[in-house]
């Protein structure tokens, strides 16, 4: 991943959407283009207020994740004409910054993430 983002959008509930241009060249003019986003959610007890848990449950996920867990989406095209990459790649960017406001921007999205990161793991686990 570069080290530069190519978009940054903080949203409602303090945390920051940043998102990368992974494209690669797949042949000499065609593209692959790809958008990587990541959010990092800080494991606290403030998203849970919409979706209590108990201390107990609350402290073994914390255990579990740690102190943070990583939200990541890849959207990707593939076999792009070079001279459609650009344009592409910021129409990717905008649609990424439109969801991240009404669905990764929700009251509740920290807490449900969180959630389905813990159970998944849990399931991992036992399985």
């Amino acid at each position: 991943m570069s080290t530069h983002p190519l978009l940054s959008c903080n949203l409602k509930t303090g945390l920051t959407l940043l998102g990368w241009d992974q494209s690669k060249k797949t042949t000499a003019d065609r593209w692959t283009v790809c958008v990587m986003v990541e959010m990092t959610i800080p494991v606290e007890s403030k998203w849970f207020v919409n979706n209590p848990v108990d201390d107990e449950k609350f402290r073994r996920i914390r255990s579990e994740l740690g102190e943070s867990v990583v939200f990541q989406q890849k959207r990707e095209r593939r076999f792009i004409r070079a001279d459609q990459k650009d344009h592409l790649v910021k129409e990717m960017s905008d649609s990424v910054v439109e969801t991240g406001v009404k669905y990764l921007g929700h009251d509740e999205f920290a807490a449900k993430y969180i959630l389905k990161v813990f159970a998944d793991q849990q399931r991992r686990r036992q399985g």
